[in-house]
């Protein structure tokens, strides 16, 4: 019964912090990008000639 009384706090503590970090990393992306320091570029970028094929990892596990 106790756990019902305290479900819709938690709910509410759930999202406020969700979006208190969103709100947090978004300030800190547009910061960057207003002075000239784009932290985005700065993550690698994967293109889908990198993804192991289906027929990659039939070779590599024997699956025949």
């Amino acid at each position: 019964m106790k756990d019902n009384e305290f479900r819709m706090e938690s709910i509410v503590c759930y999202v406020f912090c969700s979006l208190f970090l969103i709100c947090f990393i978004g300030l800190i992306l547009i910061s960057g990008e207003m002075s000239g320091n784009s932290l985005v570029s700065s993550f690698p970028r994967f293109s889908w000639d990198m993804m192991i094929k289906w027929q990659e990892i039939v070779e590599i596990f024997d699956l025949k």
